[in-house]
C-alpha cells in the first residue's frame, strides 16, 4: 500500500470528534445518511425503484454502481424491517385457508410429505416471513429471467442484482400496505391478494421495459419466466419451511 494512501487511513482513524454520543445525535446521524444528497442513499434508491425501476437499475449495472443504495443492503434492511413488524404485530397474517384437496395436485404433494396442515403452516410462514420466502426465491427468478430473455448483454450474476432490487422493492411495498391492515381488518385476506398481484404487475413491469426488444413480446416473456420461477421455487421454500418449522414458535415467544 502506498505510503500516503496509508497515512491517510491513518488519520481518517485517528480523527477525534469532541461530541459525545446521545440518542438525538444518534438519530440525527441515522437521519442524515438516509437523506444525503448522494444517490445512492436509501430514499432515494426507493423512490427511483419506484418511477424509473429499469433505468435506475441499468445505471447500476453499466458502471454507475453508487447510482442505488447497494442492492443486498437494501434487501436485507428493507426485509429485516418487514420480519420484525410481522411477527411483533402480524400484520401481513392473512388467516389463509385451504380446502379439502381430492385433486391430483393435492395428491401430489400429501404423498411428498406435505400434507394440508404442513401447507396451512406454510402459507402463514410465507405471509408473517415474506422476506426469507423472497430470498430464498430470488435465484431462481434470477435464473428465469436469464434463460427467457438469453440474448440480453447481462450475465447472471447481473440478473441476480436485478431481481434483489425487485424482491427488496415488492417487500417495501408490502409495508406500506399496513394502514390498510389496520384500518380494514375483516377484509385482511383480500389486501394481501391485492398486494400479491400488484407486486407481480410490478415485476412484469421492470422485467418488459429493462430488456430490449418489443414491449408486448417481452410482456408475454416476463410473465413465462415469473410463472416459471414460481413453480421451480415452491418447492425449495417448502423444504426450507421444513427446516425453519421447529424453531418458529420460539420467535413467536420471543416477540
Amino acid at each position: 500500500m502506498p505510503r500516503h494512501t496509508k497515512d491517510l487511513l491513518n488519520k481518517t482513524r485517528m480523527e477525534k470528534s469532541d461530541r459525545r454520543y446521545t440518542v438525538k445525535g444518534m438519530l440525527e446521524d441515522e437521519f442524515y445518511n438516509l437523506v444525503h444528497l448522494e444517490r445512492r442513499k436509501f430514499f432515494y434508491t426507493a423512490w427511483d425503484l419506484a418511477v424509473r425501476p429499469a433505468k435506475a437499475i441499468k445505471m447500476v449495472l453499466t458502471g454507475y454502481k453508487k447510482y442505488l443504495y447497494p442492492y443486498f443492503n437494501y434487501l436485507i434492511l428493507i426485509g429485516t424491517i418487514t420480519i420484525f413488524l410481522s411477527v411483533r404485530y402480524k400484520f401481513f397474517v392473512s388467516g389463509y385457508e385451504i380446502g379439502d384437496q381430492s385433486d391430483w395436485a393435492g395428491g401430489l404433494l400429501d404423498s411428498m410429505g406435505f400434507d394440508r396442515q404442513f401447507r396451512l403452516d406454510f402459507f402463514a410462514y410465507a405471509e408473517e416471513f415474506a422476506t426469507i420466502v423472497n430470498i430464498v426465491a430470488i435465484p431462481f427468478f434470477s435464473l428465469t429471467s436469464f434463460l427467457m430473455f438469453h440474448k440480453s448483454k447481462y450475465n447472471l450474476a447481473e440478473h441476480f442484482i436485478l431481481n434483489t432490487y425487485i424482491a427488496a422493492q415488492q417487500l417495501l411495498y408490502l409495508l406500506f400496505f399496513i394502514p390498510l391492515l389496520e384500518i380494514f381488518p375483516t377484509v385482511k385476506q383480500e389486501i394481501i391478494g391485492t398486494y400479491t398481484g400488484l407486486t407481480i404487475i410490478y415485476n412484469i413491469w421492470v422485467y418488459a421495459t429493462f430488456f430490449d426488444g418489443k414491449l408486448l413480446i417481452n410482456i408475454l416473456k416476463s410473465m413465462l419466466a415469473i410463472a416459471i420461477a414460481f413453480f421451480v421455487q415452491t418447492p425449495f421454500n417448502y423444504g426450507v419451511f421444513g427446516l425453519l418449522r421447529p424453531f418458529i414458535v420460539w420467535v413467536d415467544k420471543i416477540f
